[in-house]
């Protein structure tokens, strides 16, 4: 049961619920690039920072840390992902931006999504 708990508090640490009513979609490499390659996302107690180099590195709750890889398919980002010992499927997110928020929408804009805050 534990191994289960662990998953789920990792999966919400990643994915929440969250939407940007006026945000414009980031449908090019460049553009996301541009949005957010080297800077530190934050969530709440959740940070990340995405390189332009094809990394994804930060914290997650409970100091979880977050390792992964991403690449630009088409207009989604697509990422694999470990917070702490749990590794998490491919998935493939529209990405959207307001202002210094960003959006990621799992399953190629038809999931759950979570709103970080650029802190830098």
């Amino acid at each position: 049961m534990r191994p289960i708990f662990l998953m789920a508090i990792a999966a919400a640490c990643l994915f929440s619920p969250a939407d940007i009513a006026d945000a414009k979609e980031l449908k090019k490499q460049s553009e996301f690039l541009e949005a957010v390659a080297g800077k530190k996302l934050v969530s709440g107690n959740t940070w990340l920072v995405i390189t332009a180099d094809g990394k994804i590195d930060g914290v997650g709750r409970n100091n979880a840390k977050i390792k992964g890889a991403w690449v630009w398919n088409r207009r989604f980002w697509c990422r694999n992902v470990v917070v702490g010992q749990n590794k998490f499927p491919e998935d493939c997110l529209m990405v959207k931006m307001d202002g210094n928020e960003v959006e990621f929408v799992r399953n190629k804009g038809k999931g759950d999504s979570i709103v970080y805050t650029i802190a830098n």
